[in-house]
């Protein structure tokens, strides 16, 4: 059983960071990038509850169900921060939904390597994109329609 829930967890990981790049062009592209949108959501919440599963059976890493919740929850507020006009949406956006990529991205990298700096490395590195894509939607939003 466990080897199964591990299995569904590494594809919907690997489904997650392959469809948020692909939701993202598709938003540079200025579509909505609906079904990109949502198969990218999906994935972020079986990681999310297939991580909680493997951490709940796995003596010592109870404390990753947190991280899991955590994910799901920025990537499901980053979705609807702009459909639903959040106040200064153009900048929690990216911080939200970079963020859950970034945790997917950290996942993938801790599970590979083991390295300590797998814990650090994607949030330092995710910085730059998040921060070019807040001035490109904080400027877009400026721009009277």
């Amino acid at each position: 059983m466990r080897e199964t829930v591990l299995l569904l967890h590494v594809t919907a990981g690997t489904a997650g960071l392959l469809l948020g790049p692909l939701w993202l062009v598709a938003r540079l592209r200025g579509r909505r990038g609906t079904a990109a949108a949502a198969a990218y959501l999906a994935a972020v919440a079986a990681v999310a509850a297939t991580g909680c599963a493997l951490a709940l059976t796995a003596p010592g890493l109870g404390w990753l169900v947190v991280f899991g919740v955590l994910s799901a929850a920025l990537a499901g507020a980053g979705a609807l921060a702009r459909e639903r006009g959040w106040p200064h949406w153009p900048s929690l956006q990216p911080h939200l939904l970079g963020g859950s990529y970034i945790a997917l991205t950290t996942g993938l990298l801790v599970a590979q390597t083991g390295n300590p700096l797998a814990w650090v490395l994607p949030a330092l590195v995710g910085q730059l994109p998040i921060a070019l894509a807040k001035r490109r939607m904080s400027a877009a939003a400026a721009v009277p329609a």
